[in-house]
């Protein structure tokens, strides 16, 4: 019987191997990986002689109706945002609940898959927010409970008291010995809240958007994470740090990882090459995150922390706001929006300041992108081009490149912070368990969304 799909031809990366291949597809699933044959064939073709055969990009980090208040949400609701990542080669990402503070994960869980379900052009899964340790109700059976139901991986914060997101250390320590005994992990936003918000305060009156990279200095990050590096260690549980900005960062991760520590980072492409350079231009307030996007300094050690696995995944977090959410700031970076649009921009920005720039290997951009974060949080059937897994591809051309421009993506916003960088790596072809979703940057079936929640087995540490 013939494959329902043959992509013939293209040179495929997986396993850090690079090699030209035909992949056949039958049922949304991978049943072969072979040399190239003359007279193969399937009831559909893609000719993909060359293009680069990567797995489906793997978000691991991304925003997507993001609530801020009553009423408010961040730009990209389910179907702008799985949209713009669908463009952009993403073919699974993971999101966040957004429950109240001592309110059970599991019911988190279940209120955003229904806010997901059918909205979605790629498949989703949700990281479980764990805020609020101290008034929850049985805090380890909670966590189980969303363990059993597809969701092993949880978030904490050591930033934001005023919102109740704050985690004590005591509290970090109790769910880390928790995440432990349940074969869970614990996502950590690694930043000094309190420090921060003195800070804030402080210059927030008079310094403008200055105040950002101000308030939040490097060593903001790096203390948070070398303390909750050894609040996990002294718990013997993993840990995962999130969106890492700052050299030294990078360099505790790496002396974790070397003493023996189960400790993973991931980095973001703002952090990778963009540089504080950004806080100078008229658009400035546009580019906040937090943390802040650093020095040219920074972005060069991440980059060897990258290549030297001290971190292990590149992730977005995707947070999009429109110009006119952020131009609301008044001046006072306490009220300025944080996060920056990049879904469908990820393969793309790490292709070109990664591989092209000769900072990464191709193969270890695919490691990156699509193989760690399918270990580490637990998508069994995703991240490999190899028989059995899920037939998510993105197929790109390497000497096609394309300048960038809000207007050509699909986020719902009217700014890029890549906005006039020429990109290489935005996919020709993005391909969900077989099916075609995405040809040069646009929805093949707009009406059609097909994206699935998965359910997650426990992660894998790398």
């Amino acid at each position: 019987m013939p494959a329902d799909l043959l992509i013939k031809g293209g040179t495929v990366v997986s396993g850090r191997a690079a090699a030209r291949r035909d992949v056949f597809v039958s049922r949304g699933r991978i049943t072969a990986v072979q040399r190239p044959a003359a007279g193969a064939g399937a009831r559909r073709v893609i000719d993909a002689r060359g293009l680069l055969v990567l797995p489906g990009v793997i978000d691991a980090h991304a925003h997507f109706r993001l609530k801020l208040g009553p009423g408010k949400y961040t730009a990209d609701d389910f179907t702008t945002g799985s949209a713009a990542a669908a463009c952009g080669g993403v073919t699974t990402f993971i999101d966040y609940t957004g429950q109240r503070p001592g309110e059970s994960p599991l019911k988190g869980l279940k209120a955003r898959i229904k806010e997901a379900a059918g909205r979605c052009y790629t498949d989703f899964a949700f990281h479980c927010m764990l805020t609020g340790w101290g008034k929850m109700r049985a805090p380890e059976a909670a966590m189980a409970a969303a363990v059993r139901a597809g969701a092993p991986t949880f978030k904490m914060f050591t930033a934001y008291g005023s919102r109740g997101l704050l985690a004590e250390d005591a509290h970090l320590r109790a769910a880390f010995g928790a995440a432990a005994r349940l074969g869970a992990l614990v996502c950590v936003h690694a930043e000094n809240g309190p420090v921060i918000d003195a800070l804030a305060d402080l210059l927030a009156p008079d310094k403008g958007i200055q105040a950002l990279p101000l308030s939040r200095p490097p060593f903001t990050e790096t203390e948070a994470v070398g303390r909750a590096a050894q609040l996990a260690a002294g718990a013997g549980a993993p840990v995962y740090f999130v969106h890492l900005s700052a050299a030294g960062s990078a360099a505790l991760t790496a002396a974790a990882r070397k003493s023996g520590l189960k400790v993973m980072g991931e980095t973001c492409p703002q952090y990778l090459a963009l540089d504080e350079s950004v806080f100078r231009g008229k658009d400035a307030h546009q580019y906040s995150c937090c943390p802040p996007i650093r020095s040219k300094a920074d972005n060069k050690a991440l980059w060897k922390a990258l290549s030297g696995n001290a971190l292990q995944v590149i992730a977005t977090d995707n947070c999009t706001f429109t110009r006119a959410q952020k131009n609301a700031w008044g001046g006072d970076v306490r009220r300025l929006p944080m996060g920056l649009p990049g879904a469908q921009t990820l393969l793309a920005a790490a292709y070109t300041y990664g591989v092209r720039a000769g900072k990464i290997s191709l193969g270890r951009l695919v490691q990156v992108l699509c193989e760690n974060p399918a270990r580490i949080m637990g998508l069994a059937a995703k991240g490999f081009i190899r028989p059995g897994c899920d037939a998510d591809f993105a197929l790109v051309d390497p000497k096609d490149s394309q300048k960038a421009d809000w207007r050509d993506f699909q986020n719902n916003t009217d700014f890029s912070p890549w906005q006039g960088r020429r990109l290489y790596g935005l996919p020709r072809f993005t391909i969900l368990r077989g099916e075609t979703i995405t040809q040069d940057g646009e929805l093949c079936s707009p009406r059609i969304r097909a994206g699935r929640f998965l359910r997650r087995a426990k992660p894998f540490i790398v």
